[in-house]
């Protein structure tokens, strides 16, 4: 009975990932696929220093900054699966193929795969590390071609949950209290695997335990998912607002609906999301001013005065995921207007690209990570600390926001292109192409040839065996005013949103999409704090900032704009800062020039000389 209900509503959800597909973009997606590739993922000797964390039991013993390494491996082995289930790199498979059996043999005779010994488990980030093991198991899982293998994980996933019900629960430990930190949020964010694991066994104790993580309102001073589902305050008002393990969290809860079709469930997890992208989101797409909390970033977006970092990259890829799963719930286009803005600018923003050195203490070896863990809003520079660093016994270290890096870019191919009842959804422009099935089950391949986000021109053109009626929809961005799509002798002007075209289409029929970029000024809200000093600027999805090489982020601008807020700006090649993808230059009322790149290009040598800001000055005059 309950597996009929999985199905019905797996059914309905509006939009649908599409199963053994063939994409391959040659734009951005590339260029971010090819360098976590190579700066982390095929790191044979990395996986092996995050599997040992795991034989010795050192984590939350000594040194203060021992005590989450246990989430590493599963963040990176769920990142690198979801990449490598749409690349197909053989090469990388066998790496990931030969971690995961490493990591089988830590398992110790208790069933527990944990960076903490016996005597200090359930304790600060235990029950987070073992979340991440399991979620990087049930990811590999999913491109695993070995029988034999996955049976041989599930069967310890098994081993691993049960050991946690048997000492937490109704009547046991609570939950809440196996953490020092965040009164317990992070522990109780194991419930997506717990759900998972449900729905690969079918075992009705999983199920129990995930009702019983629920019943606890996630922390110990409030119930979190009751003040989502009454929607009456901003999550900065919850009584704990960790954005990143909130986010998580409601991860699980949302699994949790998709198996029970509980309707408060849905509707808590959506008014987060809603709430998220009104109130908790910056120009860049990412969430937090100060620190990594939700603190009404759309207001304090442009405070000057903090002195801790924000702008997380663990948060803008965890808010990517969790706006996936909404929006393949929900269907609405905002969801995924939200996840091109955090993909284009705090997402490829955090890459160090340039290898950029850390290194904390004299007896440190430098070491490169692959990304940033903050992002600068107002003038500051990137790579200002690192966030969530654990040192190794060999002095080396590693940080959250590095190992959460690549799910970013593995989110990209599952919102590509979608499926709904009536059709294909493309919601990601860039160029590629895109093998699926249209509705009868006939082959359908999408070539998709544009450079954008950097040009407003898009074709699309379809390869199909037969003629087919059937609905396919374009997603029209929120920065776009007016888009024309052109098709056969049909032409339209359309708004933001899902644009649909419904005809009978044959084979190499071409549509063509026009939404005119221009360079426009966006001022923050009414309400945010020194709201009145600074302006930003976009074009199209790319947010433009300063970089103190052509633009001195500390000063103030007076840009010739126009009554449709459009900056009087042509592009231009930027000689000083030649590894930036777009340079415009703004004409100033006073004659003079301001030269601007894209967000994601900005700050790369972590120094002064290349201090930066998204939110500009402005002057009156």
């Amino acid at each position: 009975m309950l597996n009929n209900k999985i199905a019905e509503i797996k059914n309905s959800r509006i939009l649908k990932k599409i199963n053994n597909t063939d994409m391959d973009f040659r734009g951005t997606l590339l260029e971010a696929v090819r360098f976590i590739e190579r700066n982390q993922i095929c790191d044979v000797g990395l996986w092996k220093k995050f599997v040992e964390v795991f034989r010795a039991h050192g984590d939350g013993v000594g040194e203060t900054l021992v005590s989450w390494r246990s989430e590493y491996w599963g963040k990176m082995m769920r990142g690198a699966s979801m990449i490598t289930k749409y690349t197909k790199n053989n090469d990388i498979y066998r790496i990931l193929l030969d971690s995961v059996r490493d990591i089988l043999t830590a398992e110790d005779e208790l069933g527990r795969i944990s960076g903490y010994s016996k005597e200090e488990e359930f304790d600060r980030w235990d029950l987070w590390g073992r979340k991440y093991v399991m979620l990087g198991m049930m990811y590999f899982m999913e491109i695993c071609d070995d029988e034999e293998l996955n049976s041989k994980i599930l069967s310890s996933m098994r081993r691993q949950a049960d050991y946690i019900i048997g000492k937490i629960g109704k009547d046991k430990l609570d939950i809440r209290t196996c953490s020092k930190n965040w009164e317990g949020l992070n522990s109780c964010s194991i419930l997506e695997p717990i759900v998972r694991l449900y729905r690969l066994t079918g075992e009705k104790k999983y199920l129990d335990f995930a009702e019983y993580i629920i019943d606890t309102g996630f922390v110990q001073s409030g119930n979190l998912i009751e003040l989502a589902y009454k929607d009456e305050i901003p999550p900065s008002e919850y009584p704990v607002v960790k954005a990143y393990e909130m986010m998580s969290c409601f991860e699980g809860l949302l699994q949790y609906y998709c198996i029970t079709g509980n309707e408060k469930y849905k509707s808590a997890v959506v008014n987060l999301g809603h709430r998220i992208i009104k109130e908790e989101l910056s120009i860049i797409g990412s969430s937090g001013c100060e620190f990594e909390l939700f603190d009404h970033t759309s207001t304090n977006q442009t405070v000057t005065s903090n002195e801790t970092s924000g702008q997380e990259t663990c948060v803008t890829v965890t808010w990517m995921k969790l706006a996936a799963a909404l929006l393949e719930l929900t269907g609405e286009v905002a969801f995924a207007d939200s996840i091109e803005n955090s993909y284009y600018n705090a997402y490829r923003g955090a890459f160090n690209t340039e290898r950029n050195l850390y290194k904390y203490n004299e007896s440190d070896a430098p070491q490169v990570l692959p990304f940033d863990s903050y992002s600068p809003l107002t003038a500051k520079r990137r790579g200002i600390t690192l966030g969530g660093y654990n040192y190794f016994p060999d002095r080396t270290f590693y940080g959250c926001c590095a190992a959460i890096g690549a799910a970013g870019a593995g989110v990209i191919p599952e919102i590509a292109v979608m499926k709904c009842d009536t059709g294909a959804v493309i919601n990601y422009y860039e160029e590629g192409i895109i093998n699926t099935t249209a509705p009868s089950g006939e082959k359908l391949k999408i070539n998709i040839d544009t450079d954008y986000p950097y040009d407003e021109k898009i074709n699309i053109r379809l390869e199909l065996d037969n003629p087919e009626s059937f609905e396919l929809r374009l997603r029209i961005p929120e920065w776009c005013d007016v888009a024309t799509v052109s098709y056969g002798n049909e032409k339209k002007s359309l708004k933001p949103g899902y644009a649909s075209l419904l005809k009978e289409w044959k084979n190499n029929d071409e549509i063509t999409v026009y939404m005119p970029m221009a360079v426009k000024e966006i001022l923050p809200p009414s309400d945010a704090v020194n709201s009145e000093r600074f302006s930003a600027y976009k074009y199209g999805p790319i947010m433009l900032a300063a970089d103190k090489r052509i633009a001195d982020p500390d000063k103030v601008y007076n840009p010739i704009i126009n009554d449709r807020g459009e900056v009087l700006a042509k592009q231009v090649y930027c000689p000083e800062i030649k590894e930036a993808h777009i340079c415009f230059e703004l004409q100033l009322k006073d004659g003079g020039t301001l030269r601007l790149i894209d967000y994601a290009s900005a700050g790369k040598t972590w120094s002064d000389d290349s201090r930066m800001a998204v939110w500009i000055g402005k002057s009156d005059k």
